[in-house]
């Protein structure tokens, strides 16, 4: 940095504030129009705050892997987010803090994109890659950037721990410590990005060690390698304590994701899944590049997708292979980096469960992959380039990326509403009900129990998130679909003051004297004009 010249760093600082503040302004943008969290954000922010009121969770979300053949109830594999998330909840409240929180780990995997990529090609390269990045994020949504759910928030830091994995594969070991924390928030968040992650961050600290070791014999300098890989030690040490807690005295849920991956009764998906998923995902035009209709990740492609898919793959390890040639380290890291993500999505999408693969979550490597791969693609492109060519088609380049980066970031920006965020269909709703149920509710410990339509999924852990948030104390019957809410939550006779049910089915039959609290009339889903109508109500006293 201290070699810039001055409008170099002004540039490198401009487009990594840029970057840095997209997913605040996000955030601020749908919370001024009204947007708070319900569904699974609703218990995400339970689980924040049970950082700060002592209950700490050991172990992430519920997956949904039993659904698809295991049969074992596993969780994602660590409760990363929920203590990222808690700082910012803790001082900017329930819905704020989750929104704000969830848009800076986004805010932080662009800015680590950001620098890693200038460290790795100066201004070229992070041209390159902020503009892939944007179309990424164009391509899931503006929304997903404040979006807490974890298949959402880990998408970008995905992203950035290939960027980490290739500086490490590269001998840059100084980046260590960043590497952990990219990799422990990758790995923990969501099972897709463990089973796509993990094969590449192996890479990363296999080749890793072999340069500490040659860096120890040969470098004039080895005065940071200590304090480096102490960080780094200790970093991993603490964001991992407490899945190795619950591994030796809790669910085992490390056991449980081993037998999810490995048993069962269910088909995978097949090598033909597989490879139509890799083509999907780098045959032009790219996933990332391009908005996706509902199931649109499962189109089936045609012979000329499938052959240009695999050619894109193709062409990068032929340039790897020139880069090789050429003794250039750095670029054939990358392309090694790019053929193990991408050997590592295809692995995984072949023994996806069949049927998995409707939701996008179980398949967002195709994104993360798709976009690493082009952002190398275009870089070894360049770099391999003759001189004198990029001394031709260098300005008329940058000043064309500039505008067109330009305007890809306002399309962003634009596409940032809360009519069509995940939570935002029932966002005005939902704090309709909950409030008047705070109005005829006294403070108190209830017990919670809904039924109903998917609706009621949503609605249920917003009343509870935002009772607690009052401070009530709520317990549940805890099941395959409250499991989410934490055993501490879970109803075993305690002493309460009453039973709230929540309900959508109008011919409910409740016991003698009990109150209802509030009903609401709700749109089922933005695609139709579909309504149920919510009803609240109170049980005063013991079960």
């Amino acid at each position: 940095m201290r070699d810039l010249e001055p409008r170099d760093l002004r540039i490198f600082v401009g487009i990594v504030v840029v970057l840095g503040l997209l997913p605040i302004l996000s955030a601020v943008v749908v919370l001024t129009q009204g947007w708070r969290p319900s569904g699974d954000n609703a218990l995400i922010g339970l689980r924040a705050r049970d950082v700060l009121t002592g209950h700490l969770p050991l172990v992430g979300q519920p997956s949904t892997g039993e659904n698809f053949g295991s049969g074992v109830e596993s969780n994602h594999p660590g409760p990363i987010e929920f203590y990222v998330i808690a700082p910012f909840r803790a001082v900017l409240g329930a819905s704020v803090g989750l929104a704000v929180g969830a848009a800076a780990i986004n805010a932080a995997a662009l800015v680590a994109i950001g620098w890693l990529s200038f460290r790795r090609g100066h201004l070229p390269l992070l041209g390159i890659s902020a503009f892939a990045s944007l179309l990424l994020v164009r391509s899931l949504g503006g929304n997903f950037l404040h979006d807490p759910l974890s298949s959402n928030v880990g998408a970008l830091m995905a992203l950035a721990l290939l960027f980490a994995c290739w500086s490490i594969v590269a001998g840059d070991l100084r980046t260590l410590p960043l590497f952990v924390a990219i990799g422990s928030f990758t790995l923990q968040d969501h099972l897709s990005f463990l089973g796509t992650g993990a094969p590449v961050v192996l890479l990363a600290v296999g080749v890793g060690t072999w340069w500490l070791a040659r860096i120890r014999r040969r470098a004039s300098d080895t005065t940071w390698v200590r304090p480096t890989l102490a960080w780094s030690v200790g970093l991993a040490a603490i964001v991992w304590l407490p899945v190795a807690l619950d591994q030796l005295f809790g669910s085992h849920n490390l056991t449980a994701i081993f037998q999810t991956f490995t048993t069962g009764d269910g088909e995978p998906s097949g090598l033909g899944f597989g490879s139509g998923r890799l083509a999907e995902a780098l045959a032009p035009w790219p996933i990332f590049m391009r908005k996706v209709a509902v199931l649109g990740w499962l189109h089936t492609p045609s012979t000329v997708e499938l052959v240009t898919g695999y050619l894109v793959l193709v062409v990068v390890v032929g340039l790897g292979v020139v880069a090789w040639r050429r003794l250039r380290t750095d670029l054939t890291a990358m392309v090694v980096v790019v053929a193990f993500a991408a050997l590592s999505g295809l692995y995984t999408a072949i023994n996806l469960p069949d049927g998995a693969g409707v939701k996008a979550a179980n398949l967002r490597w195709m994104w993360t992959v798709s976009a690493f791969a082009w952002i190398a693609l275009a870089w070894l492109a360049w770099e391999l380039m003759p001189r004198f060519a990029r001394e031709v088609v260098g300005v008329p380049a940058a000043g064309f990326g500039a505008v067109a980066t330009f305007v890809l970031l306002l399309s962003v920006v634009s596409s940032i509403e809360l009519s069509t965020d995940r939570d935002g269909l029932l966002a005005k709703d939902i704090t309709r009900l909950t409030g008047n149920v705070e109005r005829e509710l006294a403070r108190g410990t209830y017990r919670v129990t809904y039924e109903g339509g998917p609706v009621v999924l949503s609605i249920g852990p917003a009343l509870v998130h935002d009772l607690e948030q009052r401070g009530d104390r709520v317990y549940l019957d805890i099941g395959p679909f409250t499991r989410a809410y934490g055993e501490h939550r879970e109803f075993d006779d305690q002493p309460i003051d009453g039973t709230i049910f929540v309900t959508t089915e109008a011919a409910t039959a409740y016991p003698e004297g009990t109150k209802l609290l509030a009903r609401q009339t709700v749109r089922v889903n933005a695609n139709d004009e579909e309504t149920q109508t919510v009803r609240v109500y109170l049980q005063t006293g013991e079960p």
